[in-house]
């Protein structure tokens, strides 16, 4: 699969370790779905408001910390620039999931927040943060059906 992709106009790489990579994916796009949906705002808007780096941060710690008790922790580097890039002041940066609610259209709340939400009660982990993002999505998708 690498030799054909490798010719198909983008990189490529090929990962000794897929899963990690996408769990590493994984609590990247959710961690600024979560930032943006219950914010209702762009990164850099919730960035620059007082409080708003302190909960995007808490918000990338949860999801690191499922990802970690699944038995994937996010390797530090990569983790920074999730933070970095979740906490960008003046950043326009938004996820699909964002768009497509602030455009009022269905979503993937659940296969985005909900599931890792499951996973962090199966093993344990305390996600409140995710838990309310969880709730505010539920609410906004029984609205638009």
């Amino acid at each position: 699969m690498h030799e054909v992709l490798s010719g198909a106009g983008f990189d490529t790489v090929l990962s000794p370790d897929i899963l990690g990579q996408m769990w590493a994916k994984w609590v990247f796009i959710a961690s600024m779905s979560a930032v943006t949906t219950l914010m209702r705002g762009t990164i850099g808007e919730v960035a620059d408001q007082p409080g708003g780096i302190g909960f995007a941060t808490a918000v990338v710690a949860e999801c690191a910390a499922v990802a970690a008790a699944a038995g994937h922790p996010v390797p530090l580097a990569r983790l920074d620039r999730i933070r970095a890039d979740t906490t960008e002041p003046g950043a326009a940066r938004a996820t699909s999931l964002y768009r497509d609610l602030t455009a009022g259209y269905p979503i993937e709340g659940e296969q985005i927040i909900g599931d890792l939400v499951e996973r962090a009660h199966r093993l344990d982990v305390a996600v409140p943060l995710l838990e309310l993002v969880r709730l505010n999505l539920r609410v906004y998708q029984a609205r638009v059906g």
